[in-house]
């Protein structure tokens, strides 16, 4: 092997690592909820929105160094669980708990949105007149890291704008409006929602979109709630 050779497999070497060991910077979740509208509330009620229940699938592959192996086009990810991995094919250390995370922001938007007398984030369902009770059913992390086949030096192809990473979610989750009182479900809806992208070395997209795909739920919810609660008789 050349001097030049050597050098830019070592070039390849660090630049794959950084993307796939975690030496990133790390991520946090954020949510930016929609601004608070004022009205009077449909159910002069308040809502309490505990923790989701977690009924993801345990188990995560991670073998994004397979991609040094010869011959071998990717190396890659496959995540049920994607914040339990240090590393990720875009980003370092996710923090994210989604079963918190997912209930503070469902709280803040039904709270913004003047549906209910309050609606709050707790971890006891029963301080409030109603509740929402949630299911995690899927936080999908699949990604795929391309070294076409060159081991060491199939990054340098990134260099010259070669797809680097693909990365895909997806979400899925199931909440129900329940009274309290009667332990009566007032409204449930199950939604998944799921998205990939490409990044090239020089824009590097995020490797975690479930606050927009989060976003997109409350859009749907949010007036799904308020027809059923508008009236009750509807089918859903």
């Amino acid at each position: 092997m050349s001097a030049m050779s050597f050098r830019s497999a070592v070039l390849s070497l660090i630049v794959a690592s950084i993307l796939v060991s975690g030496c990133a910077n790390q991520k946090a979740w954020v949510y930016q909820a929609e601004p608070r509208i004022s009205g009077t509330p449909i159910l002069n009620k308040s809502v309490a929105v505990p923790p989701l229940v977690d009924q993801r699938e345990n188990s995560n592959t991670n073998a994004a160094l397979v991609y040094l192996i010869p011959l071998m086009p990717v190396g890659w990810q496959s995540l049920n669980t994607p914040e339990a991995v240090h590393g990720h094919m875009n980003s370092g250390l996710w923090l994210f708990k989604p079963t918190e995370d997912f209930a503070k922001a469902i709280a803040e938007e039904l709270n913004n949105s003047s549906m209910f007398k309050e609606a709050f984030f707790t971890h006891r369902e029963s301080e409030g007149e109603l509740a929402i009770r949630g299911k995690v059913l899927s936080t999908k992390y699949d990604g795929y890291l391309f070294s076409y086949g060159l081991s060491v030096y199939g990054p340098l192809l990134w260099f010259f704008f070669f797809p680097a990473t693909y990365v895909s979610n997806d979400l899925g989750l199931q909440l129900q409006l329940v009274d309290m009182k009667t332990q009566q479900v007032l409204w449930e809806e199950s939604y998944k929602k799921e998205d990939g992208h490409v990044s090239i070395i020089y824009n590097l997209q995020p490797d975690f979109m479930y606050d927009t795909f989060l976003k997109d739920i409350m859009k749907e919810a949010i007036p799904s709630m308020k027809s059923k609660l508008s009236n009750p008789q509807a089918k859903q």
